[in-house]
């Protein structure tokens, strides 16, 4: 593995080929994240600059430094830290520049957005240089959307967490294009005969470490969703289920949810209603409840990264002694690079929130 470093329009400024520690964090619903440390000199200062792309080249995502940090411990070495996100964090730089309808499936939807707000907006001021959209997949489902002037990246992250897709950036280097790529992780469960199965367990010794969480801390599976008027003439739908003890109620919000069109024609009632249904289930979506399994995987074992899973995928994880079976996504993949060690550690199932989760919660 080598460390390329590149400006903003893709031309290479130079490589990396000594460093402490690189952890490059993969995600399957939203933008990726890098930390790496190495020797502070005059070359790497003016090779790891903010807003250069670090490549790792056996990877298709590629990150855009944002942040450097010198340190220097009591043994007087001196150290430069640099870390960012992957290029699917240059969404986060756009707005939804309007009000959009949209009632198409969740992969068109997030096509759109970055089309009319990245790739192909009135304003040319607006165009994320070398971006492109990647080839259409396809994929079923069905979203009934109204949205403006909200962050587009977390938008987009939203609608593929609740569409159960795929999102990142790939890096071209060859044609100096970044494209953007929607995909699907493939089905490795035990049972099913059109792919090899995945199957993660103490027992199979292809896990190293291991942690299970099993939360309803943040769930909720009925929401109250408000659209507009005022007091008791004020839009109401009800998305969910759940009676007595089984019944977690949440309040949405969504008087932002206008019953006029971009031209200022009345949507029909049933649209509105469908808009404000699936507002609710887009909240829903991120009061889940956690099952989650935190592993170390053994890479000198039976599967191999990439290869026999991979960020996405739909894999098979039991611990026998704890009595757990769970049919899984692989929604985060941690690799670590140290001199002489390569880990990686993968997250099964839906992570924990993190207080900024939980923050854009309460805001959004």
């Amino acid at each position: 593995m080598e460390l390329y470093i590149f400006d903003r329009e893709l031309n290479l400024q130079g490589l990396v080929d000594n460093f402490f520690s690189l952890r490059w964090t993969r995600r399957y619903h939203k933008t990726g994240e890098f930390e790496l440390h190495t020797a502070l000199t005059s070359e790497t200062m003016e090779l790891l600059r903010r807003e250069n792309i670090l490549w790792k080249t056996d990877d298709l995502e590629a990150g855009c430094i944002e942040h450097r940090e010198l340190t220097q411990d009591n043994q007087g070495k001196e150290v430069l830290m640099v870390r960012g996100k992957f290029l699917t964090n240059y969404l986060g730089r756009r707005i939804v520049w309007g009000i959009e309808n949209l009632n198409t499936t969740p992969e068109r939807v997030i096509r759109v957005l970055i089309d009319k707000n990245c790739i192909s907006p009135d304003n040319q001021d607006r165009v994320i240089p070398l971006l492109e959209l990647g080839e259409l997949k396809n994929y079923p489902g069905s979203i009934r959307l109204q949205i403006g002037y909200k962050n587009l990246l977390e938008a987009v992250e939203n609608i593929a967490e609740t569409g159960g897709l795929g999102i990142r950036t790939l890096l071209d280097v060859q044609n100096k294009k970044l494209v953007f790529d929607i995909y699907q992780g493939l089905n490795r469960i035990a049972g099913q005969g059109e792919n090899p199965p995945a199957i993660f367990s103490r027992e199979f010794e292809n896990i190293v470490e291991q942690e299970y969480f099993d939360s309803l801390n943040n769930y909720r599976n009925l929401a109250l969703v408000a659209g507009e008027g005022e007091g008791v003439d004020r839009e109401l739908v009800t998305v969910g289920d759940g009676d007595g003890l089984d019944r977690y109620e949440l309040y949405v919000d969504a008087r932002d949810l206008q019953s006029v069109d971009e031209n200022e024609q009345p949507v029909p009632p049933e649209e509105y209603a469908e808009l404000l249904v699936s507002r609710g289930k887009s909240k829903l979506a991120e009061y889940k409840e956690v099952q989650t399994f935190d592993s170390k995987i053994n890479l000198k074992n039976n599967l191999r990264y990439k290869e026999d899973f991979n960020l996405g995928d739909i894999v098979t994880v039991i611990n026998k002694r704890w009595g757990i079976t769970m049919d899984v996504r692989i929604t985060e993949i941690e690799e670590v690079y140290e001199p002489g060690r390569w880990e990686i550690y993968c997250t099964f199932g839906n992570a924990v929130p993190t207080l900024i989760d939980k923050i854009k919660q309460v805001v959004r």
